[in-house]
C-alpha cells in the first residue's frame, strides 16, 4: 500500500512542480531518445507483474511517427536453486494519433529469453512475437508515463539434464495477453 502511495505523491508532484506550463501546449514529440523503465516491477502490488515484460526499455526515433525499439532484462540468484535468466527485445512503433498530451500507436517486438536453473541442470529457450497497441501521457517535455497492452505467441524449448526420462528435451507454443496493468515512466532527450 506504501508503493501505491509513493507512486501516485511522485506523480502529483511531478504535475505540480509543472503547472506553469502553458495548458494549451502540445507536447509534440522531438526528442529522437526514449529511456523507460517498467514500474509495475516495483510496485507489484499496485499492477500485476508480467514475467514477458522487459524492465528497462529504449526507442530512437528517426521520424516523427516511428520509433525503434530495444530492451533488456535479467535475473541473476545464487542460492541454492540459483537461477540465471536474460532477456532481450528488439521491435518497432507507429503513431497512430496525437492529440495534446496523449499519444495512441501500436508495434510489434520480436524477444527472446534464456533460462537457466543451474542447481536443477535445466535450460529454458524463448522465442517469442509481440504485437501491442501503446498509449502515451505526455506529463511534460521530458517525462512521460505510458501502458502497452498486447499479446504474445510464444515458443519454448526446455532440457532437463536433471531427470531419468529419455526425452529430456520439451517443446511448447503458448499465447495470451500481455502487458495488462504493466506501466512504464519515460524520459525523453
Amino acid at each position: 500500500m506504501n508503493k501505491i502511495i509513493i507512486f501516485f505523491t511522485i506523480l502529483f508532484i511531478a504535475n505540480i512542480a509543472l503547472a506553469q506550463q502553458e495548458s494549451n501546449v502540445s507536447f509534440v514529440t522531438t526528442q529522437k531518445h526514449q529511456v523507460g523503465i517498467g514500474i509495475s516491477k516495483f510496485v507489484n502490488m499496485a499492477f500485476p507483474s508480467d514475467a514477458n515484460a522487459f524492465l528497462f526499455e529504449y526507442k530512437y526515433s528517426p521520424k516523427e511517427k516511428l520509433g525503434y525499439r530495444l530492451a533488456g532484462d535479467y535475473r541473476i540468484e545464487t542460492t541454492d536453486d540459483a537461477i540465471y535468466d536474460i532477456g532481450l527485445k528488439i521491435g518497432v512503433e507507429t503513431i497512430l494519433k496525437q492529440s495534446g498530451n496523449w499519444s495512441f500507436y501500436y508495434g510489434i517486438d520480436l524477444w527472446g529469453r534464456h533460462i537457466d536453473y543451474t542447481s536443477r541442470k535445466q535450460r529454458t529457450k524463448i522465442l517469442a512475437i509481440n504485437p501491442f497497441f501503446g498509449i502515451l501521457y505526455r506529463i511534460s517535455k521530458h517525462f512521460s508515463i505510458c501502458t502497452e497492452p498486447g499479446f504474445f505467441i510464444k515458443y519454448s524449448v526446455t532440457k532437463d539434464n536433471n531427470t531419468f526420462d529419455l526425452k529430456k528435451t520439451s517443446e511448447w507454443f503458448e499465447s495470451r495477453l500481455a502487458k495488462i496493468g504493466y506501466i512504464q515512466f519515460n524520459f525523453h532527450f
